[in-house]
């Protein structure tokens, strides 16, 4: 694995789409359901500061927003770096 894609997945450079692209099959699905645990985590964190991005309240409750994925991006991406490293060092 190029060392470059390595040091950008662990910084939180690369996508989670360009980062599952670079995986196959099983590895690939673990990644995503990771992820979707990340993501999920992000929202839950969101809703539990009381300050929806909408005036009637959160859109998505219950459900995956991307309003705090797309805030806190860099630390989104790191963290499914970080998992990307663990799958493919497996």
């Amino acid at each position: 694995m190029n060392q470059q894609i390595l040091t950008d997945a662990r910084a939180g450079r690369l996508t989670k789409q360009a980062l599952a692209d670079m995986l196959n099959g099983d590895r690939r699905q673990r990644f995503l359901n990771t992820c979707a645990v990340i993501e999920k985590q992000f929202t839950e964190a969101c809703t539990a500061r009381q300050e929806p991005c909408l005036e009637s309240g959160c859109s998505l409750e219950g459900d995956i927003c991307l309003e705090p994925l797309m805030c806190a991006e860099g630390d989104y991406q790191k963290a499914c770096g970080a998992e990307w490293l663990k799958i493919i060092t497996q």
